[in-house]
């Protein structure tokens, strides 16, 4: 009786120990799953694919282990691999991410298949339409391919949707200032450089900046300076009325504030304390506009931010903020490390600020 009461409970045990190991299977998986996030963090790229490939083959249908395989090809530039798991996800997951979208059209255009790249962004923005990734990575692709309108349109988008996107404000400015259209390149790039000031990237920018807002003006002799007006601004100024972002008047107050860089009562100050006279009267400038010239993106979008910032009394802030990039500027180094919380108190405003959503 005892004997056979004990062939019943190993009989039972091994009935059971399959479906233990069912149960055990995603637990594992996702412990490998972790792990090979934790690798990729760490730029160990093969040996988060071998994690990723190991809790595939415990979970095989597990999709966070397919998408991070999938970003973890992608960094490693295997991207015919990538586009064949993306594929794979959007088929058998109707509830898959925006991001499995991104990637996947990141790695077309990586593939130089830009056209199908640009399919893609938009399937997915069909399906996420607050989606700014999506948005701005569509806009690099169409910038990539010269359709420069439909890329200004996208990042424009992408800005609505995200504004601390820093990425899709430089990107945004890039284009416009190709456009030639200079002060709402300007309001572009300042506001990438408020979010993103001691980057990689922002000393390079700021050079783009800077050459904005000289643009025009050249010291042509010791006690010379030549202002040069485009026939453009010229137009604009004159009054080009219902052309969407006409910053003509401002343009043209930019480039004689610009001129006084080379007045005599002005060589004593930092280029520091001529960036704030320029940001102040620039953003002094766009209040002043009537309403009824206020027409276009940059008027609607970036325009009142600044507006309001200027009246906050944080344009000083600001332009010590943007150069914090200038290692070499003693005054912007030491001015930033004794006002932190002056700082601060931009970014908070800044972060608070309530942007326009559009269409």
């Amino acid at each position: 009786m005892q004997y056979s009461n004990a062939k019943k409970m190993v009989a039972l045990l091994l009935l059971l120990l399959p479906a233990a190991a069912r149960a055990q299977a995603p637990d594992d998986a996702q412990a490998l799953v972790k792990q090979g996030v934790t690798l990729y963090d760490q730029g160990k790229y093969d040996e988060a694919v071998l994690r990723y490939r190991q809790a595939l083959k415990l979970a095989p249908d597990n999709f966070t282990a397919q998408y991070e395989l999938a970003m973890t090809y992608g960094a490693l530039g295997r991207n015919e691999e990538v586009v064949d798991l993306c594929r794979k996800l959007l088929k058998n997951n109707a509830e898959a991410s925006d991001n499995v979208y991104v990637t996947y059209g990141t790695a077309l255009d990586d593939l130089k298949k830009p056209q199908e790249a640009v399919k893609i962004y938009q399937a997915g923005i069909r399906k996420f339409p607050d989606s700014g990734l999506l948005y701005y990575n569509l806009g690099v692709t169409q910038a990539g391919l010269r359709q420069y309108d439909e890329a200004i349109g996208s990042q424009q988008r992408a800005v609505r949707l995200n504004p601390s996107h820093a990425s899709a404000h430089r990107v945004l400015a890039i284009l416009t200032a190709a456009e030639g259209n200079r002060v709402p390149a300007i309001l572009e790039y300042v506001r990438f450089l408020q979010l993103e000031p001691q980057s990689r990237r922002a000393a390079a920018n700021l050079t783009q900046l800077d050459q904005l807002l000289g643009q025009g003006v050249e010291k042509t002799g010791e006690n010379s300076v030549t202002i040069n007006m485009s026939t453009e601004l010229l137009k604009q100024v004159n009054g080009r009325k219902n052309k969407p972002d006409n910053f003509g008047q401002a343009d043209m107050l930019l480039t004689m504030a610009a001129a006084l860089d080379h007045d005599e009562k002005n060589k004593d100050k930092t280029p520091t304390a001529r960036l704030t006279e320029k940001l102040g009267s620039l953003c002094r400038s766009l209040a002043e506009q009537q309403p009824a010239s206020r027409q276009g993106f940059a008027w609607e979008y970036y325009a009142p931010f600044f507006i309001t910032l200027e009246k906050a009394g944080y344009v000083p802030t600001l332009a010590y903020l943007i150069q914090s990039s200038r290692t070499d500027q003693a005054d912007v180094q030491q001015w930033l490390q004794q006002h932190p919380s002056e700082v601060k108190e931009l970014q908070e405003w800044a972060a608070a600020y309530v942007w326009p959503k559009g269409k």
